[in-house]
């Protein structure tokens, strides 16, 4: 008795991280702002609805940012002021265990920065520069520079181990991998902004002093190249948010009269957030009701974000010579926290409210997620798909999202009958579940008995933000014995994912004793039509059923269905064209 053809699909999600540190280590989320341009984008994207993985609890509020391993673990300090209760950087594990507690003098308010030997760079109120190695069970002391005042800047580390970050002693560091002071800059005031680095090589700072600095590191010496004044001193225009860099070189940053002990009454000012040419000219500035110490991100789109003082979440469009107002979102605090976009343009930004939202790019709210204590820390996003955040409340947070993948294989499109010996091309419906474009890799594998028989790849290079299309495989000839059961296993690679939560959907499909078809006959009702001409064009560019069997429907046999096939049809059948010539 001659048996069912019987064809299990399986879909799986292949992990695979980005690399954006040097010499190959890898890291979602390696330093404050995630890259060495301060932009805040992730290539990952985060929960669509969110659900808490886990909590930390520290014995201080956690201002500081998180960052995170090229193994998955985060690092994070606790306490962000002086004679803090606790004063620690913490290494978590992914599940939210401890790995390790390395004490320091004072708060950890600066947010670590990953090095291109995987070694955790940070500084603390308790003056020092610290460079620390993961040994997996403990903190190894690498570099221990003390220095004459307090450290609250976060590091920028270049692929060659050189570190750059501000002290209160109105200086901007640089270091080299030995932890040892290249050259410093002293400005006129507390730098407490961290710097970026232009596409040019230049570092790009702030300073409490009002200006914003562009510095050429020469090595053992250094130049300023410019230095763009806010203000006069002091008029509240202080520059301690840290600057975000464009492609085009445009500098986004904001300024605060904030953190001015004994200058006398504070002084709003109506303009607080300004976009510099890259060569140190005014390009705009921006009114906003308070102050902006929220360091602003640049989403996919170019859209640059930033929260105020003022209580309101700002989306602003560069126009050339204006910032023009997207969309704005009033909280119920402040917002000194910085935003983070994922690679889906999801915004993500806490406030001191005690909320942290999740606005979709037309500022529309995507989700909103109570905490007991106001944030100012700024969201970190995983390659796992969760997101990361500390809470005034002293601890870390993990919100992730078990049902949300990033693309996949929406459906495996084959006919329900399958000829054994007969060619059949295997059909892949591809969703990408991002609202970007994406470009990734649909493999197929057929396996008789547990022997590969058939394995082929298809890349997908322009798959629009939520759309679904076809990958196309090359044609497979089943083996000529009749009741043989293959096991078909297709998955996705995309680049810059490492969602976990991808694999979880799965397909059987059972086939029956197969038909004879005719060449051209894409219907599978006996003839060739019309019908068949309409079939192929909607199945091709529609997103209609398949044809049966598909290769019915190759009509040219050149392996694919296409536009030429149509064509090819319609010469045959209407025009007294050559007869179809199926495989």
């Amino acid at each position: 008795m001659r048996k069912l053809l019987s064809f299990t699909i399986l879909v799986i999600f292949v992990i695979f991280l980005v690399p954006v540190q040097g010499h190959g280590e890898i890291s979602p989320w390696p330093k404050f702002r995630q890259n060495k341009q301060n932009t805040g984008l992730s290539p990952y994207t985060g929960p669509v609805t969110p659900t808490q993985d886990w909590s930390f609890q520290t014995n201080d509020g956690v201002a500081g940012s998180p960052t995170i391993g090229p193994d998955g673990t985060i690092y994070v300090g606790s306490g962000w002021a002086t004679h803090a209760t606790d004063s620690a950087l913490y290494a978590i594990n992914p599940d939210g265990s401890l790995k390790w507690k390395f004490k320091t003098g004072d708060a950890v308010f600066s947010s670590p920065a990953i090095g291109p030997d995987s070694a955790i760079h940070f500084c603390s109120i308790d003056h020092s520069y610290y460079v620390l190695e993961d040994s997996g069970t403990y903190a190894k002391v690498r570099v221990q520079n003390q220095l004459s005042w307090e450290g609250m800047s976060s590091p920028l580390v270049l692929d060659n181990g050189d570190a750059y970050m501000g002290f209160l002693n109105f200086r901007l560091y640089a270091f080299n991998p030995a932890g040892e002071i290249k050259w410093e800059e002293r400005t006129g005031w507390c730098v407490f902004s961290s710097p970026a680095l232009n596409y040019d090589g230049d570092i790009v700072v702030g300073s409490k002093d009002h200006n914003l600095y562009n510095i050429t590191d020469n090595g053992p010496d250094h130049t300023v190249n410019w230095k763009h004044p806010f203000g006069t001193f002091y008029d509240g225009h202080l520059v301690d948010a840290s600057p975000a860099i464009a492609e085009d070189g445009t500098i986004y940053v904001g300024v605060d009269p904030y953190g001015a002990a004994m200058q006398g009454e504070l002084q709003i000012v109506g303009n607080s957030f300004y976009a510099v040419n890259p060569d140190g000219s005014l390009k705009w500035q921006f009114p906003t009701g308070d102050g902006v110490e929220s360091s602003p991100a640049i989403g996919p789109d170019g859209t640059i974000y930033f929260g105020s003082y003022d209580s309101t979440f700002y989306a602003v469009t560069d126009g050339g010579t204006e910032g023009i107002l997207k969309w704005s979102y009033k909280t119920g605090g402040i917002i000194d926290a910085s935003p983070a976009v994922g690679a889906d343009g999801t915004v993500y930004i806490g406030s001191r409210d005690s909320t942290m939202y999740a606005f979709n790019p037309d500022g529309s709210i995507r989700w909103t997620y109570p905490l007991p204590d106001g944030i100012e820390s700024s969201v970190t996003i995983a390659g796992n798909g969760s997101i990361y955040f500390g809470c005034f409340d002293g601890r870390l947070y993990s919100l992730g999202d078990p049902t949300a993948p990033d693309v996949g294989a929406a459906e495996v499109d084959l006919p329900a009958e399958v000829a054994a010996g007969v060619p059949i091309q295997p059909v892949v419906l591809v969703q990408n579940y991002r609202t970007t474009s994406q470009a990734f890799d649909v493999f197929i594998n057929i396996d008789l008995d547990g022997i590969s028989v058939f394995s082929d790849q298809k890349s997908v290079n322009d798959n629009a933000g939520g759309s679904t299309l076809r990958a196309y495989f090359n044609n497979w000839v089943p083996d000529p014995e009749l009741g043989l059961v293959y096991d078909i296993t297709t998955y996705t690679v995309l680049a810059s994912d490492e969602n976990v939560r991808n694999d979880s959907t799965f397909y059987q499909v059972v086939s029956g004793e197969s038909q004879p078809y005719i060449c051209g006959d894409a219907t599978g009702d006996g003839s060739v039509n019309i019908l068949d001409v309409v079939f192929i064009v909607n199945y091709k560019y529609k997103s209609g059923p398949a044809p049966i069997p598909i290769t019915g429907a190759d009509v040219d046999s050149s392996g694919s269905i296409n536009i030429l096939d149509v064509v090819y049809l319609i010469n045959f059948k209407y025009k007294g064209g050559p007869a179809p010539s199926c495989p």
